[in-house]
This record gives structure tokens, C-alpha cells and sequence, in this order.
């Protein structure tokens, strides 16, 4: 499987576990206050990926965080951490389980938005395609069912998924880095000061009980879903990435009908058709043209296929090719290296080596 199809059906997995996490969360924002339920939802997302870097151990070869990242982490912890999390969990004490999953599509958005207006980031025409069918899709499903949304729970949606949206653009940057441990450490980051401010300042607490149920859809909802949700942004760029991630609005108004009972239509069933096709269309999208590289250096996890010609990564090492293969089997590893300046043709997306700009000659879509 190459790479951009494992990156579309990793972003589809952190879309259906996070799109799951929001209907579950309206059910519980009345045992707590916002900001010691969003202070469990990231405490379960730091406790499962805790245990999963246990298990896993230290070597997997990826580049770890430097020191001229933690600015980013610090903003992208302090906006998608802690800000737009609380802005949902408020929006949702004020919404029906299915108005605010459906309103989660904004997500894609400002996303798509924030990547092609600043982070020069290029969609083809069947990319566009796509996702103006998932965003049909949303509008459609919208049209039958978010009469109970009401203009303050809608606003604070709308702050968390600009938040949201920020975070992916900033996330995409980071993501040549180890993605377990930048979801880690934001998760810790994040949970740590709002449960110690919680606890600090008398919020109400929910039920031991309620706490582990709230823990484990974190350990998903977010854990899981966001570290996925890197990899995803790694390989497809945050324009592409936000177009499958459009699908997890769509997972929760299911969710929402399906499990707790909320009125089905005809809108669910058309919303669906459009999503399903949006998603199958940028499945075998193939963006190519002629583009140069700059000269750059830089650190992220990477491998030497023997027998393919990968222009991006024909470096030597320092023990000759060692570091990278093996008995004529390559793996992957990390460490410093320079890209020379190169032009050529090939199918990429907007991941960290093409991130260049586009005119109106040499391009092939397909």
C-alpha cells in the first residue's frame, strides 16, 4: 500500500474515533465543570499513549522533538489543548448530539482554508471536488437536523473548530517529528494545568465512575485519534488531511441516531452518499507536475528503498549505506541529512518536501 492511501485510511480511522468522542461527550457535560471534563478527556489521551510508548519501547526510529519546536508545541497545546477543547465541551452542554457533530465540519474548513491561504498548500481539481462533496454532504445533513442548536453553542463550536483548524496547520509543521511524542507531551501539556486549576479553584468533579468512562473516550476520542491524525498529516498534507477528516461530522450524527436515538432522514442518507463518494474520489487522486527543491536540512524518519529511485532521499551516511539497508532490505531511521537542490516530475502531496508553490503549467491531475 503506498504512502498516501495509508495516510487517507489513518486520517478515516482518527475521523471515526473522534467523531464518536462527541455525541459521548454531550451525554456527560452535565456531571462536570467544562474545564475538568476537558482536563480528563486529554488525562485518558496522556494515560493510553503512556502505555502505548511502553509497549512500543524507544526504538521506532522516528526523529524525536527539538528544541526549536517547542514554540510551536507550546501554541498548538495551548490552542488545540486547552482552548478549543473547552469551547466544545461548553458548546455541547448547549446542543443536541447531532447539531454539534455536524457542526465539527467547520473543522475542515478552517483547515483547508488556513493551508491553502497560508501554508501554500495545493489541491487539485479532484481533491476540490472531493471535498466540496463532503461538504455538501454536511450542509445537507445540517439542513434536517440542527434546529436545536442555539447561537451561543453554535459560536463556541465554531471557536473550537477555528482552534482546531489552526492546530492542524501548526501539527502538520511538526509532524516530520515523532508524532507519539508530540501527541504526548500535548496531551499532558494540557490535562495536567486544567485539572490542577479544576482542582484548585472548587470545580465540580464528575463520579468516579463518570471520571473512567470520560478517561477512556479521551484515551480514543483523542489519544488515538490525534496521534493517528498526525501520521495522516504527515502523508497527505493538512488540505488533503482535512478533507478526510470531514467524515468524522458524519460518524457522529450516525452515532447519534443509531445509538442514542435521535430522529433519522432522508438528509442522513443523501449526507451519506456524497461523503462515501467525496472520500472514494480523493482515494485515487494523483496531483503531479514538474517542480523544483530547494537545498534543505533537516531531521525526520525516513528509508532507502533498494531498487527505487528515491530522489529525495539518495544521501550517504557515514558508514557508507548501513544505516539504511540491510541484506538488501531497507528500514527506517532517522538523523540529520541535506536534500540537494533537485527539479523534477512526479505524484506527491503537500507533506514537508512539497510544500512549494504552483502555477498553471506542467501539472497532471488524474
Amino acid at each position: 500500500m503506498d504512502q498516501q492511501r495509508q495516510g487517507l485510511l489513518k486520517g478515516l480511522l482518527a475521523a471515526v474515533t473522534f467523531g464518536l468522542s462527541a455525541p459521548l461527550i454531550s451525554t456527560l457535560t452535565s456531571t462536570g465543570s467544562p474545564l475538568a471534563l476537558a482536563g480528563l478527556l486529554y488525562g485518558g489521551s496522556a494515560l493510553a499513549l503512556l502505555a502505548a510508548k511502553a509497549v512500543r519501547g524507544q526504538s521506532n526510529h522516528e526523529s524525536p522533538v527539538k528544541r526549536q519546536d517547542l514554540g510551536m508545541l507550546t501554541l498548538l497545546t495551548l490552542i488545540g489543548g486547552i482552548a478549543a477543547p473547552l469551547c466544545l465541551v461548553s458548546g455541547l452542554a448547549l446542543l443536541s448530539a447531532g447539531s454539534a457533530s455536524l457542526l465539527l465540519n467547520l473543522e475542515a474548513v478552517f483547515t483547508m482554508g488556513i493551508a491553502i491561504l497560508v501554508g501554500r498548500e495545493h489541491v487539485s481539481r479532484k481533491g476540490a471536488i472531493a471535498a466540496a462533496l463532503i461538504f455538501a454532504g454536511a450542509v445537507i445533513i445540517g439542513g434536517g437536523t440542527t434546529t436545536g442548536a442555539t447561537i451561543h453553542g453554535a459560536v463556541l463550536i465554531a471557536l473550537a473548530c477555528l482552534g482546531w483548524g489552526i492546530d492542524n496547520n501548526i501539527s502538520q509543521r511538526l509532524s516530520i517529528r515523532d508524532p507519539m511524542q508530540i501527541t504526548l507531551l500535548k496531551s499532558v501539556g494540557a490535562s495536567v494545568p486544567m485539572l490542577l486549576i479544576a482542582g484548585l479553584t472548587g470545580a465540580k468533579f464528575p463520579t468516579p465512575m463518570e471520571m473512567g468512562i470520560l478517561l477512556v473516550i479521551g484515551a480514543f476520542g483523542y489519544g488515538l485519534s490525534i496521534w493517528l491524525d498526525l501520521l495522516a498529516l504527515r502523508e497527505l498534507g493538512a488540505a488533503r488531511e482535512s478533507v478526510i477528516f470531514a467524515t468524522a461530522p458524519f460518524v457522529g450524527a450516525g452515532f447519534a441516531v443509531l445509538a442514542l436515538k435521535e430522529a433519522v432522514s432522508t438528509n442522513l442518507i443523501a449526507s451519506g452518499v456524497l461523503m462515501v463518494g467525496g472520500v472514494a474520489l480523493l482515494l485515487n487522486e494523483d496531483h503531479a507536475h514538474w517542480h523544483r527543491h530547494d537545498e534543505v536540512w533537516h531531521e525526520h524518519k525516513h528509508r532507502h528503498t533498494p531498487g527505487h529511485q528515491d530522489t529525495h532521499h539518495a544521501h550517504e551516511h557515514p558508514d557508507g549505506e548501513a544505516l539504511g539497508v540491510q541484506k538488501d532490505r531497507a528500514y527506517w531511521h532517522s538523523h540529520p541529512h541535506l536534500h540537494e537542490p533537485i527539479a523534477h516530475a512526479h505524484p506527491h502531496v503537500s507533506d514537508e518536501h512539497h510544500r512549494h508553490q504552483h502555477t498553471d503549467q506542467s501539472h497532471t491531475h488524474s
